[in-house]
């Protein structure tokens, strides 16, 4: 049986007015319940009259959300120094971690000195091979887990190289913990290393090359 997404949680909201923190967490739900959708969407057996109707009521969900598109502008990265409480509080839209993002799994990060570590049960709608994590998932999770890594101690920037060596198959609807560190600093170049395990077992290593960057400059990649 597919083991349920874990809750959705709320970005931190110290510091926040009493508006933003009741949004934040409408949003927080809002993401949750569109997962369930997307896990309900990919495993169905409902005949089309079923989902003919369901299509309906959600073309006028989206019509009444769409009405609110740029009313007033989404801080979507509040801060890219690591705060005391979790990495998703960073970036609560991204595609991996993102608690506001409903593409996101999503994976929950921790710090441990100065690794990232990341667990998450991936569902259907993360399958490539027949009961397998799609391959593509897996890149992204590792992209984020070892860009974390650099973070941790106190560098970010973008990503270089990423390479992934698939050792065996990661299965779905298990549990699954990604690990990643820096290894080295050159210059601008951070070089990181991780693994991704199923139950104790290694099922990808990846290596990769990130370039520092000033803390001022990627916020001005916003800009754009």
């Amino acid at each position: 049986m597919p083991v349920p997404a874990p809750r959705a949680r709320v970005p931190s909201m110290e510091g926040r007015d009493p508006a933003a923190a009741e949004q934040s967490a409408a949003l927080a739900r809002l993401a949750e319940t569109v997962r369930a959708l997307v896990r309900a969407t990919v495993t169905t057996s409902a005949p089309a009259g079923a989902l003919d109707a369901a299509a309906t009521d959600l073309d006028t969900i989206v019509r009444r959300l769409e009405a609110h598109v740029g009313a007033t502008p989404v801080p979507r990265y509040p801060t890219l120094v690591p705060p005391p409480g979790e990495p998703a509080d960073l970036m609560p839209y991204d595609f991996v971690l993102g608690r506001l993002n409903p593409l996101a799994p999503p994976l929950g990060f921790a710090w441990e000195g100065g690794r990232t570590v990341a667990h998450v049960t991936y569902g259907t709608p993360y399958e490539g091979p027949p009961g397998c994590v799609h391959g593509g998932v897996i890149a992204a999770a590792f992209d984020q887990v070892l860009s974390l890594a650099n973070v941790a101690n106190g560098a970010a920037g973008p990503t270089a190289k990423l390479a992934l060596r698939f050792r065996r198959p990661t299965p779905l609807h298990v549990p699954v913990r990604y690990e990643g560190w820096q290894t080295h600093v050159a210059g601008r170049r951070l070089h990181v290393e991780g693994r991704l395990l199923v139950d104790g077992e290694v099922t990808v290593e990846a290596d990769g090359v990130f370039v520092s960057m000033p803390h001022d400059r990627v916020m001005r990649m916003l800009d754009r």
